[in-house]
């Protein structure tokens, strides 16, 4: 996952190539209107073609994400090379979205008045920030946290917006796989095991279903049950190895459920696949405490 959005600048067109919006978080503009012009020649190239539209322009160092309204209008990230391109195409339909909704009425004119578009410059900002937030939070997870969708978020979403479509757009049929299979009681760990998918598929879609805030996401936190002579009968009876069972003795106290498996794995200086087999192999003797990850709003 990806600390930052990574996008220069921001622009909106007319499907004729006339630039009616444009945001930079520099000084300098490369997105000017040759480009403009260069940009809907091509879609017009693809649409005679057969082609939905252009979905994203290479250059050195940096990207052009392209994403059409309509027949309209066109919406374009200038992005770094590198950046999450699923995560910025939500990104980027979420602007054009509010884009043409909040000047639904200055759109239908017959000649477009530029300045009354240039307060949308707060909501580009905003939604940044807001975006930015959640990927943040979410680089900063481990494998051993529990995803859950929020299903009426969901069903709002397929509902209203189409999202079924550019969801398997965006990720296909592997995506669907992990989204089927979120449960709200499987790790990122165990699913990646499950479904024979790597751990960054699982989390890039719990990284887009969270940016399209239908995700809540809790951290694992391992309780394990007071010492006693019915637990030590159990450990003999599993047969633990001894470098297990050395772990376990000093883990036991920090297992108490309010503290996540990875920072428990951190101060006894083990990676948390190694104190999570362990403790995964003492069956119902461990209760798995939730912490929900908090940052992970509805709205931006």
């Amino acid at each position: 996952m990806v600390e930052k959005l990574g996008v220069h600048e921001f622009m909106v067109l007319t499907s004729g190539g006339t630039p009616i919006f444009h945001f930079s978080t520099t000084e300098t503009r490369k997105l000017d209107e040759l480009l403009s012009g260069f940009l809907s020649a091509i879609t017009s190239f693809a649409t005679e073609f057969g082609e939905k539209s252009i979905q994203s322009l290479s250059f050195e160092g940096s990207e052009l994400l392209y994403e059409p309204y309509g027949t309209e209008y066109l919406f374009i990230f200038l992005v770094e090379t590198g950046s999450s391109e699923k995560v910025l195409r939500v990104v980027l339909r979420e602007l054009s979205k509010r884009f043409v909704s909040r000047y639904q009425t200055e759109l239908k004119m017959d000649i477009l008045v530029l300045d009354v578009f240039m307060d949308f410059e707060s909501d580009v900002r905003g939604a940044f920030s807001y975006y930015e937030g959640i990927l943040i939070i979410m680089s900063s997870l481990s494998a051993f946290v529990i995803p859950e969708v929020k299903k009426d978020n969901l069903d709002v979403a397929i509902r209203t917006g189409g999202f079924l479509d550019e969801f398997h757009r965006d990720l296909g049929n592997s995506g669907n796989r992990v989204l089927s299979a979120i449960n709200g009681k499987t790790s990122i760990y165990d699913l990646s095991r499950h479904l024979g998918l790597s751990e960054t598929d699982i989390s890039d879609v719990v990284e887009y279903l969270a940016i399209r805030g239908l995700l809540r996401v809790s951290k694992l936190c391992p309780l394990i049950r007071e010492k006693d002579a019915r637990f030590d009968a159990y450990l003999d009876l599993i047969g633990l190895p001894s470098k297990d069972y050395q772990l376990l003795e000093r883990a036991k106290s920090l297992c108490n459920g309010v503290r996540p498996l990875v920072d428990i794995s951190e101060r006894l200086g083990v990676v948390p696949e190694q104190l999570y087999e362990v403790l995964d192999k003492l069956g119902d003797e461990v209760e798995w405490k939730l912490i929900e990850v908090s940052g992970l709003v509805d709205d931006a």
